[in-house]
Parts: structure tokens; sequence; C-alpha cells
């Protein structure tokens, strides 16, 4: 389905009069592993001299706890216990977002985490996530400006063949999933942010 010639003209109106819409792409946060950095002193202040490993686990817990919790969610829990040392949603899913607190890719991934009526929009300025709020309304969620999209790559992985990862200036990434099994929509998001030259 071609997302762009649908919702070209709703979006005109959200975004500048001169800006062409190169791609829209329904897209949701990909599952995964999360590798933020973070100061060291939060931590420490909170928890005291706890080993990482620990650390970690209490981190994970606590993201786990915010949303709803599905019987996979549950599975990977008693899986994920520190003494077996395997990361399982980096296994299974990847990295889904690395980077700085305010880098591009943590904003991103922050606003795109509720997956509902989501679509990235490119654009010659930006990449843009929209939320689609009415049949021919929609909100402007988070952007970026497309200069900073210095790397763009379709990295499918198993029920997830749409995944592609969009890589920042700041050293950031986020993964973003366009589909489960066809990748048509993931090609054109990577056509449309393909840094030129």
């Amino acid at each position: 389905m071609d997302y762009t010639r649908i919702y070209q003209a709703d979006l005109v109106r959200l975004l500048d009069p001169q800006e062409r819409v190169m791609a829209v792409v329904p897209c949701r946060l990909a599952y995964g592993a999360e590798r933020l950095e973070r100061r060291a002193e939060v931590p420490e202040r909170r928890l005291g001299l706890v080993p990482e490993v620990l650390r970690r686990r209490v981190e994970q817990v606590q993201r786990r706890r915010s949303g709803g919790r599905s019987l996979l969610d549950r599975i990977i829990d008693l899986l994920d216990w520190p003494w077996n040392g395997i990361d399982w949603d980096e296994v299974l899913g990847g990295v889904v977002v690395a980077g700085r607190p305010g880098s591009h890719a943590v904003r991103l991934a922050g606003a795109a985490r509720d997956g509902v009526g989501l679509f990235g929009v490119v654009t010659p300025q930006r990449l843009a996530v929209v939320r689609r709020v009415a049949t021919d309304r929609f909100e402007l969620v988070v952007e970026a400006p497309r200069v900073e999209v210095v790397e763009v790559r379709q990295r499918g992985r198993p029920l997830h063949r749409g995944r592609v990862v969009i890589g920042f200036a700041d050293g950031s990434r986020v993964a973003v999933n366009t589909g489960i099994v066809l990748t048509g929509q993931a090609r054109r998001l990577v056509a449309a942010l393909t840094p030129a030259g």
C-alpha cells in the first residue's frame, strides 16, 4: 500500500507548505534490548554499591513493570536472570535503541514506544514521526533534522522482516519495525532516508 500517495495531502497541512513528502511509512519501535548511556552518579545514588549485573536487572524489571506484561515477557523474565548471563532481548530482537539521553534516537524511541497509528514521514528537511488521530488528521509526535541521519539499513529479524536501523550524527541509533513479513515499506523508508552522496 502506498501511504505516501494516500496521506500526502493530509500531511502537507501539518508540515511546512513548501516541504515535499518523500515517504510515509507505518512504523513502530522494534522489539529488542536498549543500550542507553546514563551518568554513573544517578544509579549509584539510588542503588548504592550494587554489582553491575544486579543493577541492570533492577532497571529491566522497572522498565517491564511500567507497561502491560504478556506471557512472553514473563517467560523471558525467568530466562533473563543475572546468573545465566544472556540478554534474551538482544538475542531475539537485537539492539533497538542506543545512545545518550536527549539524543535523536532516544527521543524517537521514547515517542514511538506507543506504536498505535504511528507513521514515519521523510521530507528533504526532516524525519518525523506522526500519529494518525482521525481519518484525515495527523499530529506531530517528534522530529529530527534529515541532515542528522548518517546511516540507514534494513536489518530483518525473524518475524520482523521490515526492521530498519537508523543511525544519527550524534552516535545514537534506533530500530523501527515497518512490517512483520513484508519488506516493501522498509525498502521505501531506506530509499527515502539514504543520505545523498
